[in-house]
C-alpha cells in the first residue's frame, strides 16, 4: 500500500506531533490499539460505535505517526466506500416505532464513521473518502430529521433530541466546515448543542438529560454518565473550529462551564463516573470516564476550561487504565441504552464494546500531549 501523502490537516485531531516516551499507562493505550489492529476489519460495520473506535485509531495515528493504525481504518472504510448513501444510512419509509439502533431510516448512529472517513481523507487525500463524508454531511445539513428549532432528530419520525446524536453530527459537520470553508456547517454544530441545552441541560447541576420529546415538550429522567460524555466531546471538538467572535462561542463556553461543575460534582474517590451520574450506587463505567477524560483535556488545551480541570482528568486515565484494561481489552463499558431513566442504565450488560475502545483511545490521545 502506498504510504500517506503528505498534506495540510486543518483539524486539531491531526495536527503534526512526534512520540517520545510514554504517558502514564502509556503501554495501556498503545496494547489496546495493537490489540484492535488484529482483529478483523470486517468484523465491524457502518455503526456508530465502529465509527468512534476509528476516531480513536485515527488518533493514535495522530500522536504516533505509525502507518499502521491509519492503514487499519483504511481497510475498513474500503467496506463501504462503494455502498450507496441509502444502503449507508438505511434510508426508506419514515417510521415512528419507538425502537432503537440500526434500522431507523436515516439513524444518526450511521453518521459518525463518516467523521473517521473525514480524518483518513486527511491522510490519504482519496476522493473516494471524502465523497462519503460530503455525503453524510449533506445528508444531516439537507434531509435528517429536525424539530421547530433545528435540532437533529435521532431518526426520521423520532421527534426527539437525544444527546448521542450530538457527537454523530456536530464533529463531522465542524470538520468538514473547517476543511472546506463551509461557514454554515460550522454555525449548525454550533447550534445544534445550543439547542439541545436549552431543552436537556438541568439548570441547578449543570448535567444532560438523555432525550427531549418536541412533539410532548418532555424529558427523559436522570442523568446518563455516557450521554454527558458524548455532549462534551462535542463541546470540545465544536468549539476547536469555533472562532472565539463567533455568536455562539460564549454561549457553547457556558454550557461547556456548567457541565464540568456538573462532573466535578458527581467524580466519584477513585476518579471515575457512575452510569447514573449521580447515582455512586450505580456502577462505574468506563466509556463514559474515558469520555470526560478527553473532553476535559481538550477544553483545557483549548482554554476554554482553566487548567483546575487537568488534574481530575488524569485522576480519570489512571483509573481506566489501572482497573479496566486487560491485555489490550477495555472492559467496564456498558451496552447501547435507551433514555429510560435510571433503572434500565443500572441493568445495561458491561462488556467491552467498540465506544469504550475509541473512547479510550481518544482519551489517550489528549494525555500524550502532556508529556
Amino acid at each position: 500500500m502506498a504510504r500517506p501523502r503528505a498534506s495540510v490537516l486543518v483539524l486539531g485531531i491531526l495536527s503534526c506531533a512526534s512520540v517520545s516516551g510514554a504517558p502514564p499507562w502509556g503501554d495501556q493505550w498503545r496494547a489496546v490499539a495493537e490489540r484492535l489492529i488484529r482483529t478483523a476489519p470486517e468484523s465491524y460495520p457502518f455503526n456508530w460505535g465502529e465509527g468512534v473506535q476509528a476516531i480513536g485509531l485515527m488518533k493514535v495515528y495522530d500522536r504516533s505517526r505509525e502507518q499502521r493504525y491509519a492503514d487499519y481504518v483504511d481497510k475498513w472504510a474500503a467496506l463501504y466506500t462503494p455502498k450507496t448513501l441509502g444502503e449507508l444510512l438505511d434510508i426508506g419509509p419514515i417510521s415512528i416505532e419507538p425502537k432503537i439502533g440500526p434500522g431507523r431510516p436515516g439513524y444518526c448512529g450511521r453518521w459518525a464513521p463518516a467523521t473517521a472517513i473525514l480524518y483518513l481523507y486527511q491522510v490519504y487525500l482519496r476522493s473516494a473518502h471524502l465523497r462519503l463524508a460530503e455525503q453524510v454531511g449533506e445528508f444531516i445539513s439537507n434531509d435528517a430529521e429536525r424539530g421547530p428549532e433545528g435540532g437533529l432528530g435521532h431518526w426520521q419520525g423520532s421527534h426527539q433530541l437525544w444527546v448521542d446524536t450530538l457527537y454523530m453530527a456536530c464533529p463531522l459537520l465542524a470538520g468538514l466546515g473547517k476543511l472546506q470553508s463551509k461557514q454554515e456547517y460550522v454555525d449548525d454544530a454550533a447550534n445544534q448543542i445550543v439547542v439541545y441545552a436549552r431543552h436537556l441541560q438541568d439548570p441547578q447541576t449543570g448535567l444532560f438529560y438523555h432525550m427531549w420529546d418536541w412533539q410532548t415538550q418532555t424529558h427523559s429522567p436522570d442523568f446518563w454518565g455516557r450521554g454527558n460524555g458524548w455532549v462534551l466531546m462535542s463541546l470540545a471538538d465544536t468549539l476547536e473550529v469555533l472562532d472565539r467572535k463567533h455568536p455562539s462561542f460564549a454561549p457553547l463556553k457556558t454550557v461547556t462551564e456548567k457541565l464540568a461543575r456538573g462532573l466535578r460534582a458527581t467524580e466519584d474517590k477513585d476518579g471515575l463516573w457512575h452510569t447514573v451520574l449521580n447515582d455512586h450506587a450505580s456502577y462505574a463505567e468506563s466509556s463514559a470516564t474515558s469520555m470526560v477524560c478527553y473532553g476535559l483535556l481538550k477544553l483545557v488545551r483549548l482554554k476554554v476550561l482553566p487548567a483546575s480541570y487537568r488534574g481530575l482528568a488524569q485522576r480519570a486515565w489512571s483509573a481506566v487504565s489501572k482497573l479496566y484494561v486487560r491485555d489490550g481489552v477495555v472492559i467496564g463499558v456498558s451496552g447501547g441504552t435507551g433514555p429510560f431513566g435510571a433503572d434500565h442504565y443500572r441493568t445495561r450488560p458491561q462488556g467491552s464494546y467498540p465506544w469504550g475502545t475509541g473512547a479510550y483511545l481518544m482519551a489517550g490521545s489528549e494525555i500524550d500531549r502532556l508529556r
